[in-house]
């Protein structure tokens, strides 16, 4: 029950032995306001809160001969407040359900409840969260980096709050917005052992980063690329596309033994694969052992790399370039 049968006896006992009227407001007027709360408290929270912080206005009034039924007030408002901002939850309405259980923060610090207060504190956040999500989803961005910030600002270890708020840079194309908040919600997800969260922000990073350093290449800005692919492939899962750029980078810019080991790691990664997925790594080991003087293992590597797209040119290589046996 909200509200304890306990009180209804105390509030009778209080009426009872109320004798003293005040100009204004009597002792008896705030336990009436009080009494019509509590008979409201489980039919209509809202009204109930209502009496009850009318009631209390009235107690400060009165003065010391209140002073008991205003701590009682002061008591059990945090609970009637939590009460119907969880209403207000269940019934999807988020928007009005934070204030209230912010207001419920208050009223609980206020009266010393700290296992209350500890409780909401906890709840606010994931609502701001949640609020937050729904306007990302809906691509009102910076409405929804402003509820994040708020949820962060009750919890500053909220690893999911930092993904999406990377999530919304990454749509704004703000790389080093999004890679500042990826690496906090990598830390913190680590911290609370949430590696799903963590190997989430890791793999958007990679390949976000994949992304531009392919861009870069298509360019012809090797150069640009390498550094981008490198700091690639130290987020997330490893992806043997990121390494195959780098070694095709490495080999325009004759860096052949960094393109020797680049191509190996994403063969190592496609072991499972079929040898047409493979062939691209093979052609790029091919022309890298070729520009060592290393033609032995350029024309296996060009064998290897005989298959779809690569074919013609790992055969041309055979044949007409190593002129391999």
């Amino acid at each position: 029950m909200r509200v304890l049968s306990f009180y209804r006896a105390l509030m009778v006992t209080l009426l009872a032995g109320s004798t003293v009227f005040l100009t204004a407001q009597t002792k008896e007027d705030v336990i009436n306001t009080y009494n019509a709360g509590v008979a409201l408290a489980n039919t209509d929270l809202k009204t109930a809160i209502d009496k009850f912080n009318l009631a209390h206005e009235m107690a400060l009034k009165v003065g010391a001969e209140a002073d008991t039924l205003r701590n009682m007030i002061e008591t059990q408002l945090p609970r009637l407040q939590i009460n119907y901002a969880a209403d207000l939850y269940k019934a999807k309405n988020i928007a009005e359900a934070i204030p209230n259980y912010i207001m419920a923060i208050e009223l609980a610090e206020k009266a010393g409840n700290k296992e209350i207060a500890a409780k909401v504190n906890e709840i606010v956040p994931k609502l701001y969260f949640s609020q937050g999500n729904d306007l990302y989803k809906s691509e009102k961005y910076d409405s929804a980096l402003l509820c994040f910030d708020r949820a962060l600002s009750y919890d500053s270890t909220y690893a999911k709050a930092y993904l999406t708020k990377g999530l919304v840079y990454k749509k704004q194309d703000n790389t080093d917005a999004m890679i500042a908040a990826m690496d906090k919600a990598i830390v913190y997800a680590r911290l609370s052992n949430d590696e799903k969260t963590a190997t989430t922000a890791g793999n958007v990073v990679r390949d976000n980063l994949l992304v531009n350093g392919n861009k870069a290449v298509k360019a012809g800005n090797f150069q640009q690329a390498i550094p981008l692919l490198n700091l690639s492939r130290t987020y997330g899962e490893p992806k043997s596309d990121v390494f195959y750029l780098l070694a095709l980078c490495h080999n325009k810019d004759s860096q052949w033994d960094a393109a020797i080991e680049a191509a190996n790691e994403g063969i190592a990664l496609e072991k499972e694969s079929a040898s047409e997925t493979k062939a691209k790594f093979y052609y790029e080991l091919g022309n890298a052992y070729l520009g060592k003087g290393e033609n032995t293992s350029a024309c296996v590597s060009y064998k290897n790399a005989l298959f779809g797209n690569y074919l013609e040119s790992a055969k041309y290589q055979i044949e007409t370039v190593l002129k391999c046996n």
